[in-house]
């Protein structure tokens, strides 16, 4: 039985891990705002998402309930916990090695949650402080000096 539970949990992924809406919002917003990326960059640990080599910034868009940080997306299916716990370990443990891969080769790593994602203002406020470290501000608007000091740190 177990066995059987096992080969079902390791068929061909049925949910998209690439492209996902998320994913396209991002994106949406950073080519709007002309800053250049790379997708899928096969050629780094665990892929990133999004890759914008001039800045050595990878981006992870991870979904809230595969990678469980903890949002009220992530409730661990009561049918088969087991399994379903020892695969987001897994998991977990597959993202903090990549991440300290990445660390280590000299990329800042920066993880969006599915769930700020979608918020709008979230994810607007996030993305204005990437775009406040990397120096090109000037391309999402006019800020206050109180927002600097908010963005620096």
């Amino acid at each position: 039985m177990v066995l059987a539970i096992l080969v079902k949990f390791n068929l061909p992924k049925k949910h998209k891990s690439k492209n996902t809406n998320p994913e396209l919002k991002v994106r949406a917003h950073l080519r709007y705002n002309k800053v250049s990326y790379r997708i899928h960059c096969k050629a780094l640990p665990g892929t990133p998402d999004i890759v914008m080599p001039r800045y050595k910034i990878a981006i992870n868009i991870n979904g809230c309930f595969w990678h469980q940080h903890g949002c009220t997306n992530t409730k661990v299916p009561n049918k088969q916990r087991e399994i379903w716990e020892c695969k987001f370990d897994k998991v977990k443990s597959r993202d903090a090695e990549n991440r300290l891969k990445l660390e280590n080769l000299g990329w800042h790593v920066i993880d969006l949650w599915e769930c700020s994602i979608m918020n709008e203002n979230v994810l607007n406020e996030i993305l204005k402080k990437l775009y406040f470290r990397m120096g090109i501000l000037e391309w999402y608007g006019k800020i206050t000096d109180a927002e600097k000091i908010n963005y620096a740190a």
